[in-house]
């Protein structure tokens, strides 16, 4: 699943596309034909980012709202190539398709081709797809103020709305009544937006808190250094490419080395070389944490 700060690159990567540029065309099933009408000729006046959510925003008064969820992707095109049907479909990694050799290299040639595409957006310059993307919704109203986003918790990439006191309020109602754990609550996107499963283990061994721990036993200290390392961490992820861990000097760049914990399990813990450890019954999603580090 893509979370905060990979979504914010890749809305990042539309913008530079697609901003200030005039729709030339759009396909999907997903648009409904009064909205095409409005989006084809009207410009893009901005991308932007709610927690998981892309938004975009057309001159012709229509916004899309796009959650890539686990499977959603966006991929773009050089649209010359694209019309010349050279643009390259991403691999295909979840099941096989029986198909010949001519019919595999047709498929792999020409996106459009491509069964996983959900919305193409077209530019004189430039070629959006987006595959596989299960929520995608047009509309004539800002997404921002109405549901499901309206009730999301702040966001984390967000310095202006990253508010603190708020988060702190609903921490305490959604833990009311409840051993709401920590690790859960980190995941609960209306306590605070943008944060998904790899975030979650990795902040929380930053801030060496036990995932374990319900929120009612975090003391004041755990609770500072909570707010203090989100968006510093989440900041850190958006500028490195999603690394949460910074490299030494003549340390190898693999998937081992990018993060602290998060599927590291079996492997040495970086600070104290004890044996990462992985849970998948007590939390909601799967957690990676270090015994020694987070008791």
């Amino acid at each position: 699943m893509s979370e905060g700060p990979e979504v914010k690159r890749t809305a990042d990567k539309i913008a530079e596309a697609i901003l200030g540029k005039s729709i030339v065309d759009l396909q999907g099933k997903a648009i409904e034909h009064r909205l095409r009408g409005k989006i084809v000729g009207s410009k893009v006046l901005s991308v932007d980012t709610y927690g998981k959510n892309i938004i975009i925003h057309f001159s012709g008064g229509i916004f899309l709202r796009n959650h890539m969820m686990m499977w959603g992707k966006w991929r773009i095109y050089d649209r010359s190539k694209y019309d010349e049907g050279l643009a390259r479909a991403p691999p295909r990694r979840s099941r096989k398709i029986e198909l010949n050799s001519s019919q595999t290299a047709i498929m792999e040639k020409d996106v459009r081709l491509d069964s996983r595409v959900r919305l193409t957006i077209i530019t004189n310059e430039a070629v959006l797809i987006e595959f596989n993307g299960p929520i995608l919704q047009f509309s004539t109203d800002d997404p921002v103020e109405k549901e499901p986003i309206k009730s999301l918790g702040p966001d984390c990439l967000n310095q202006q709305i990253f508010d603190v006191e708020e988060i702190k309020q609903r921490l305490s109602i959604y833990s009311k009544g409840k051993k709401l754990l920590i690790s859960d609550a980190l995941l609960n996107q209306k306590i605070i937006a943008g944060i998904g499963n790899k975030y979650k283990s990795e902040i929380l061994f930053v801030c060496k808190i036990n995932p374990f721990k319900s929120i009612s036993q975090l003391n004041l200290m755990q609770q500072n250094s909570l707010f203090k390392e989100i968006p510093k961490l989440l900041k850190y992820g958006y500028e490195n490419a999603g690394r949460t861990r910074q490299l030494l000097i003549g340390e190898p760049n693999s998937w081992n080395t990018r993060y602290w914990v998060f599927r590291r399990a079996g492997k040495e813990c970086w600070i104290c070389k004890t044996k990462i450890k992985s849970e998948k019954k007590l939390t909601k999603r799967p957690t990676f944490w270090c015994p020694y580090c987070q008791k």
